[in-house]
């Protein structure tokens, strides 16, 4: 029994030295999360009959700026339930077309406690037992976030306000179980995962790429909104941008947009994925 469990734990060590030494398993995840949209979220359930049993479910989920996943969720489901007895959860995420055998392509576990947002506006819609457990952030913050949910969601647009959806991020992410084929498996720590998501370097640089681009490219984000978000604003802004994406807003439509770079950047490499964004929204005019 002894012997084999030393096996086990030996082929398990080399796995995960196999996989952080060929790759880098948090950025690669980093990278699944902007490849999907949607995953499989368990928690541990508080219906009458099966507490304490996982429930799982598929949700479209995004991705707030320094990394942490996000859903939006009625106040009536199965879910919030849950988590407002337990936090506890995991999101899993897997390769969006496995052919084959679906073991031999990707997929990641994401393990840690989600929280409700509530932004001043609907803090009276809650219980102060219920408030007691929710993160309270500024009306625009949450909008950011809704802007952001619907680049991916785009029918979510009117649920938050009219048919009582809440939004859950997972603010304490815990450790993240990746699998990337055979011999490519590792835990991943929670601050590592989201060192490699956010990247501060660009928090150093995003104000004067910012007034740059305000000042000096106004058309080039025109190109972007018309080609990409399928319609001309007369004047726009860049409000803020992280390693995601870039956030938008124009007055005439009014209107905020957030434009993906499908893809977690570095700050080197922030004017080149701007120049993409622009030269994929002309090949779209």
């Amino acid at each position: 029994m002894a012997v084999e469990r030393y096996e086990e734990n030996s082929a398990s060590k080399i796995a995960e030295i196999l996989a952080n030494k060929t790759e880098s398993p948090a950025e690669n995840v980093a990278q699944w999360l902007e490849d999907v949209h949607h995953g499989t979220l368990c928690t541990i359930s508080n219906v009458e009959g099966i507490e304490g049993f996982p429930y799982g479910s598929i949700v479209p989920f995004a991705i707030d700026r320094d990394g942490h996943p996000y859903i939006l969720v009625a106040e009536i489901a199965a879910h919030t339930k849950n988590l407002l007895n337990s936090s506890k959860s995991c999101l899993f995420i897997s390769h969006p077309e496995p052919s084959g055998d679906p073991q031999s392509h990707w997929r990641a576990s994401i393990i840690g406690n989600f929280s409700r947002i509530v932004s001043p506006s609907r803090v009276n819609e809650l219980s102060p037992e219920k408030l007691e457990h929710s993160i309270q952030i500024p009306e625009e913050e949450e909008e950011n976030m809704l802007v952001r949910y619907c680049q991916r969601v785009p029918q979510a647009e009117s649920y938050l306000k009219t048919h009582n959806f809440f939004f859950w991020k997972m603010n304490n992410i815990e450790r993240v179980r990746y699998i990337a084929g055979f011999g490519k498996i590792c835990w991943i720590e929670g601050d590592e995962f989201i060192q490699a998501v956010s990247d501060s370097e660009i928090e150093k640089v995003k104000h004067s790429a910012v007034e740059h681009m305000n000042e000096d490219h106004e058309d080039a984000m025109i190109t972007i909104c018309e080609g990409i978000h399928k319609f001309k604003p007369k004047s726009i802004k860049i409000t803020d941008l992280d390693s995601g994406g870039i956030m938008m807003a124009s007055e005439d439509p009014k209107k905020s947009i957030y434009t993906s770079f499908n893809k977690r950047i570095k700050a080197d490499d922030l004017r080149i994925e701007i120049v993409n964004l622009v030269k994929e929204a002309r090949s779209k005019l």
